[in-house]
Parts: structure tokens; C-alpha cells; sequence
């Protein structure tokens, strides 16, 4: 089962009133986002999902394809060292 969401981002730099729609979907085991006007290589226009948040093998990542004319993800970013766990703290 799925979840569709539509949103919009605003420019968070000078709050021009400019916007660019998003969509969001999620599913058992990832959140896509595809702002409006990105996509990536395999998809059809307005298809594709250029950002995935994945759990994937005990570990949540972010994959991302920055350029639309590349099969395979440019980025694969772990997030295990950003598990609270691994907070180090002053003794």
C-alpha cells in the first residue's frame, strides 16, 4: 500500500514566493520525491523519482540521480552514522 502526498518547496534562501510543486510517495520500504520537472534516466517524463529513501539490508539510505542521462544512482549516502545511538557525549 501506498501513499501519495503533493507539496510545494519554497525557496528557503530568500523567500521568493517562487515555488516548485513535489511529490512524495511512500511504501513499505521507501519514500520517493520527485520535485516537478526532475526525473531520472529509465523513467518517462513526470515519472521518474530522482531522490529514494530506502531501507535496504539493515541500513536506511538516501539514493539520489543528480543527473538524468545515468542508469545508476550518482549518490548512495548511508545514514548509519546518523543513528542517535552513535551520539557521542561529554563525560
Amino acid at each position: 500500500m501506498s501513499t501519495t502526498i503533493k507539496t510545494l518547496l519554497r525557496d528557503g534562501w530568500n523567500g521568493d514566493p517562487d515555488t516548485v510543486p513535489c511529490v512524495i510517495e511512500h511504501g513499505d520500504n521507501s519514500i520517493l520525491i520527485r520535485p516537478d520537472g526532475y526525473g531520472d534516466c529509465g523513467s518517462a517524463e513526470g515519472h521518474g523519482w530522482p531522490i529514494v529513501i530506502e531501507y535496504y539490508e539493515k541500513d536506511v539510505r538516501v539514493l539520489v540521480w543528480a543527473d538524468i542521462n545515468q542508469e545508476d544512482p550518482t549518490h548512495v549516502i548511508s545514514l548509519a552514522k546518523a543513528e542517535e545511538s552513535n551520539r557521542i557525549t561529554e563525560a
